[in-house]
């Protein structure tokens, strides 16, 4: 278990952040002599910006002052989740890139829809892990590079935003879903390495040779691992204790689901016959392996309900969107079979280009509300 990675000194990234923002304006500046239409550089505005919270945030006054810097600065603490969650979402761009050049979508457009997407699973996935912990407050929504997301809520989020930029840009969604499937497989075995370095999502007790045991108080954590005091506070292991009792290490056994299921995708897209058969396959091994680890989590802000009908069974909110998902999976794959046996070549989307027109998708949007018209030019 390591939550942190590494700590940067504030006072080092302070000068950092204000020499890249004062440098790249100043460059912006030198530019626009020879271009006044020349846009200034987003990247100026993000290093000022972070300069101006770190004053604030470590100094404590947003006004810059000589007194502010002559106390210590406490370092920026870099978190194994946030990092693991970064590269998940960078390692992701270069598959769907990838993938989506293969199906003949223009890469300026999906890069925007990736984008979009990876901004609203985020949302989703910590919405939906609020509305499961009780204990959490809506000051804790920001805090994501502590933990606490839940895959589904992701998954929903992400379909959603998917959902709204292809229809937006005339992409089919079926044919974006065979491109970002794998993405979204491959980021949740890379993401839940985090979770494994942190300590969330932790399993329950178990003899198996395999077991972990995650630490008590340490300098690292000084609280102890969640599973360390949810030992403490619900199985009777003594304070004294410098590590948790065994458990299942159930961050692994996704991550290593995520990248099988990966592996089983790339597979899907070399062999598939129609659009959506990857997606599918994502829909149906996620739905089925997720709810089936979940039975040896131990973790209490995952959301435990009791089953309508019954006087003792339970559920995680993850078995419950699982089973969900699978029925509604099965209801696609009828719906395609239906429609590939009648039409194949309807179904073939990966063979069709979609290349951006000239004037953007808000263009594509007019051209074809009105097909056939040509524009003035003003």
């Amino acid at each position: 278990m390591r939550p942190i990675l590494i700590q940067i000194p504030s006072k080092l990234l302070f000068v950092v952040a204000l020499l890249v923002g004062a440098g790249m304006f100043a460059r912006d500046l030198f530019l626009r002599r020879r271009d006044p239409a020349r846009p200034f550089s987003s990247t100026a505005f993000y290093g000022l910006v972070g300069a101006e919270l770190l004053i604030g945030l470590k100094s404590g006054s947003w006004v810059p002052s000589a007194a502010g810097f002559a106390h210590p600065w406490s370092p920026v603490p870099i978190y194994a989740y946030g990092v693991m969650l970064g590269t998940s979402l960078v390692v992701g761009w270069f598959v769907a890139m990838r993938f989506a050049k293969q199906d003949g979508i223009d890469q300026q457009e999906a890069g925007t829809i990736y984008m979009w997407t990876a901004v609203w699973s985020i949302v989703g996935a910590r919405v939906l892990w609020w509305m499961t912990t009780p204990e959490a407050t809506i000051w804790d929504l920001p805090l994501i590079n502590r933990g606490g997301l839940v895959a589904y809520g992701g998954m929903i989020g992400g379909f959603l935003a998917s959902w709204y930029g292809c229809h937006k840009r005339g992409i089919p969604l079926l044919k974006w879903a065979d491109v970002s499937a794998p993405s979204v497989v491959l980021g949740t075995g890379i993401t839940r390495i985090g979770c494994f370095l942190f300590g969330c999502d932790y399993g329950a007790r178990t003899s198996l040779p395999w077991a972990v045991r995650f630490p008590g108080p340490n300098p690292l954590s000084p609280n102890g691992s969640p599973a360390w005091q949810d030992h403490v506070r619900n199985l009777g292991l003594p304070q004294t204790s410098a590590w948790s009792y065994p458990i299942h290490p159930t961050q692994i056994y996704e991550s290593l689901v995520g990248l099988a299921l990966f592996g089983l995708l790339l597979w899907l897209r070399h062999h598939r016959k129609f659009s959506g058969q990857v997606f599918l396959g994502w829909v149906f091994g996620y739905g089925i392996m997720r709810p089936v680890i979940e039975i040896f989590r131990a973790d209490e802000d995952r959301g435990i309900y009791r089953v309508p009908f019954t006087t003792d069974a339970h559920l995680s909110t993850s078995q419950y969107i699982g089973i969900i998902s699978l029925v509604l999976g099965m209801a696609l794959l009828i719906a395609l079979l239906r429609r590939y046996r009648r039409d194949p070549a309807s179904l073939r989307m990966w063979e069709t280009q979609h290349l951006a027109p000239a004037g953007g998708p808000r263009v594509a949007e007019r051209e074809r509300a009105a097909p056939g018209k040509r524009r003035k030019r003003r």
